[in-house]
């Protein structure tokens, strides 16, 4: 694999596996506050603020599930060690000046000062790129964009 790819991989999983410490500290938090919400409750204002905790935990629990999907999804999409002769999943390009790298919708990822940003096929970008060569060109927004490297 490519030197610089390895790179992007690796960043995007270390900001995953970031993000997925960061929401369960912040579930252990939730999970903490209901427990002291039930040994103060107080009639409808416990249960206002219970039924607002109980949402964020749910919201939160939704995050970490499709962190783990995320990570799992780049770890596997890591593991294709060949250069693609077109556009698809694991696939690196440069695109104009911005490099993409076709795997999960995380957004954006900096790499030895280069900005990467992280898309899923499914995209409305991706999904004109997908079966793309190098030097393919797509019309996106109205614009040209030549696909000038494909790693």
């Amino acid at each position: 694999m490519n030197e610089f790819k390895s790179k992007v991989y690796q960043t995007a999983l270390a900001q995953l596996k970031e993000k997925e410490t960061l929401l369960n500290v912040e579930r252990k938090n939730i999970i903490e506050s209901i427990l002291e919400e039930e040994k103060n409750s107080a009639g409808d204002k416990y249960e206002t603020s219970r039924e607002t905790i109980t949402q964020d935990l749910n919201t939160l629990e939704k995050q970490i599930k499709q962190s783990k999907l995320d990570l799992d999804e780049l770890y596997r999409l890591q593991s294709i060690k060949d250069t693609p002769s077109s556009v698809q999943e694991g696939a690196l390009l440069k695109l104009g000046a911005d490099w993409f790298l076709m795997a999960v919708s995380i957004g954006q990822v900096k790499v030895e000062n280069t900005k990467v940003f992280l898309m899923s096929k499914n995209s409305p970008l991706g999904e004109l790129l997908i079966g793309k060569k190098k030097n393919d060109q797509v019309n996106f927004r109205g614009k040209m964009h030549l696909i000038e490297e494909l790693i």
